[in-house]
C-alpha cells in the first residue's frame, strides 16, 4: 500500500505518507495476487470475516486509487461481493499508526461508494483487515480507535489482523489459503539471515517445501490448473530469493525442490512451440489414450479443440461431449 503526491509543492500528511522504502517484495507479491489471481482473496475473506463464499463466487475488483487533499492513496486490494465491499492490506512491518492509515483508506473508499437515498446520504465503511506476513508476537487481534464526534457520539473502529505465520502448511491447504504460501519462508527468516548451521532447522524448512510442492502439484492436477502451478511457484521463489542469503545452503535445497519444475512444465513447452507455429508437432508428444491430459490442455487454451479431437481420434463434437463428461470446461471459443 502506498500514497503518492500529485504535486511536489503539496504538503504531505505525515500520518498517511508511506515512502517507497515501505513498498517491498512482500507487498508486490500480494498486489500481484490481487490483480492477477484475485480469486485467491476469497478464502482469505472467508477466514477473516467468517463468510462462506464459494471459490467460484462472482466478485468485482474495485479501483484502488483514491484522491484526497494530500495526494493519491493507493490501497492493496478492494473487491465487492454482492453488496459487500472488502478492503485488504498487506503489511510486513509493525506500524504504530496503521489504524490511522486504515481509517483514512476506509473513509476514501466509503465516500467513493456513498449513495444518495433522497435527503440522507448513506456512507458505509468497507469490511477491512490487515494481513501481517512476518511473525510479530506483540501484535493484538485488532487495530482499534475510538472516533468521537462533538455531539457526544462515538464509534469503536476496529480492524481485524490476520497473521500469515500462524498457519502451517496443512492449514493453508485445508483452508485453501494458498495466497499465504509465498510468505511461509518468513517463518524461517531469523534462522536464514543468521547464516548459522542448524541441520534440524534446515531439514524442517526443506521438508515444508517438499510438502508444499507435493500438495500444490496434487491440487493443480486435480483442479486442472497447470498455469496456476507455474504462477504460484514463481511467487514462492520471488520471496524465497529475497529472504535467503545467496551463499546459504538452503537456497540450493529450495532450488532443487521448487526450481526445476518450472522449467519442465508441459504447458510452457507447448506455449513456446505454439507461438512458433508448431502446435501439432508438440501434441504428438502426448501419450495416445491419455485423454485427460489432452482435455486439460484444451481447457487451458494451450491447444485447439480441433487438434485435441484429432489427437483423441474423435470428432470435434464427440470430443466436446467427452470433455464435459470428464468434468472439464470447454474453452470460451468452443
Amino acid at each position: 500500500m502506498k500514497q503518492t503526491n500529485e504535486k511536489a509543492s503539496t504538503p504531505v500528511n505525515p500520518a498517511l505518507e508511506e515512502s517507497a522504502a515501505h513498498s517491498t517484495v512482500f507487498d508486490d507479491v500480494f498486489r500481484t495476487f490481487a490483480q492477477k489471481l484475485p480469486q485467491l482473496l476469497i478464502p482469505l475473506i472467508n477466514e477473516v470475516f467468517h463468510t462462506n463464499y464459494s471459490e467460484d463466487e462472482d466478485f468485482e475488483q474495485l479501483r484502488n486509487e483514491h484522491y484526497e487533499k494530500y495526494g493519491k492513496i493507493i490501497t492493496d486490494s478492494i473487491i465487492r461481493i454482492g453488496r459487500h465491499i472488502y478492503h485488504l492490506e498487506c503489511q510486513s512491518q509493525k506500524d504504530s499508526e496503521m489504524v490511522i492509515r486504515m481509517f483514512e483508506y476506509d473513509i476514501s473508499i466509503a465516500l467513493e461508494h456513498a449513495s444518495d437515498s433522497g435527503e440522507i446520504w448513506e456512507i458505509e465503511f468497507p469490511q477491512s483487515c490487515v494481513l501481517y506476513v512476518r511473525n510479530h508476537r506483540s501484535l493484538p487481534q485488532y487495530h482499534e480507535a475510538i472516533v468521537r464526534f462533538s455531539d457526544g457520539q462515538q464509534v469503536h473502529y476496529r480492524i481485524p489482523i490476520i497473521h500469515a505465520q500462524h498457519y502451517t502448511v496443512n492449514d493453508m491447504f485445508e483452508k485453501k489459503l494458498l495466497i499465504l504460501l509465498p510468505y511461509h519462508i518468513l517463518r524461517y527468516e531469523h534462522f536464514l539471515r543468521s547464516n548459522k548451521t542448524n541441520e534440524k532447522k534446515l531439514n524442517q524448512l526443506l521438508d515444508d517445501y517438499r510438502k508444499i510442492n507435493e500438495r500444490l502439484t496434487d491440487t493443480c492436477e486435480k483442479e486442472k490448473k497447470s498455469e496456476f502451478y507455474k504462477d504460484m511457484i514463481c511467487l514462492i521463489k520471488e520471496i524465497a530469493d529475497h529472504v535467503i542469503p545467496k551463499e546459504n545452503e538452503a537456497r540450493k535445497g529450495m532450488d532443487d525442490i521448487m526450481g526445476g519444475n518450472i522449467l519442465t512444465l508441459p504447458s510452457d513447452l507447448i506455449r513456446e512451440e505454439r507461438a512458433a507455429g508448431r502446435e501439432e508437432c508438440l501434441v504428438i508428444c502426448l501419450e495416445k489414450g491419455r485423454n485427460d491430459t489432452i482435455f486439460s490442455f484444451v481447457q487451458d487454451g494451450l491447444i485447439s479443440l480441433s487438434v485435441g479431437a484429432d489427437r483423441a481420434n474423435l470428432s470435434v463434437e464427440a470430443f466436446k461431449e467427452e470433455m464435459i463428461k470428464a468434468g472439464y470446461k470447454l474453452p470460451d471459443n468452443g
